[in-house]
């Protein structure tokens, strides 16, 4: 029960930090946003949708640097970016709040969770607003999100507001 509460209190904030005019300097601009908050906002029940709206795990594409298989979800807000096919919309600009979360399989478990928030006044969004980060199943951070991508975002900058679903995995 703790962990749900403590989700719920995290996507309030998240929320609370997407509001208003992404333009301007916030009065009250968020904190950093860590590993340890990112991996309890993946754990939150909310309706997800998945890639292609599949259940099922996805091989490894050929351009792409996670290895072996992956099972990626958008939570509600970065849903409304997919089309009806469950793929990202070719005009996509993910909102802030969006959260995208890529869980890599190496055989069948889950090794590492990889996360994009959108989160334009975040002080580690790197470029486009994006927090990224990578975690061990456990929550261990492997890639900190205090990197603000740079680990991630060079790849990432060919796709669809920094997500490379589509290409690959068409």
């Amino acid at each position: 029960m703790q962990h749900t509460a403590t989700g719920s209190i995290v996507v309030a904030v998240l929320l609370f930090w997407g509001c208003g005019d992404s333009s301007s300097p916030s009065a009250n601009p968020p904190s950093e946003v860590t590993d340890a908050q990112l991996y309890e906002l993946q754990r939150a029940p909310t309706e997800w949708k998945t890639y292609r709206f599949r259940n099922d795990t996805l091989v490894r594409g050929g351009n792409s640097a996670h290895p072996d298989r992956l099972f990626v979800r958008y939570n509600p807000t970065a849903a409304t970016q997919l089309d009806s096919a469950g793929k990202i919309r070719g005009d996509a600009v993910f909102p802030d709040s969006s959260l995208i979360v890529k869980d890599v399989f190496t055989g069948s478990t889950r090794t590492v969770i990889a996360y994009m928030l959108k989160l334009r006044n975040a002080p580690n969004a790197g470029p486009d607003g994006w927090v990224w980060a990578e975690t061990r199943d456990d929550g261990t951070p492997f890639i900190s999100a205090s990197t603000k991508g740079a680990g991630c975002a060079p790849c990432h900058s060919v796709g669809i507001d920094y997500t490379r679903m589509n290409d690959a995995h068409p």
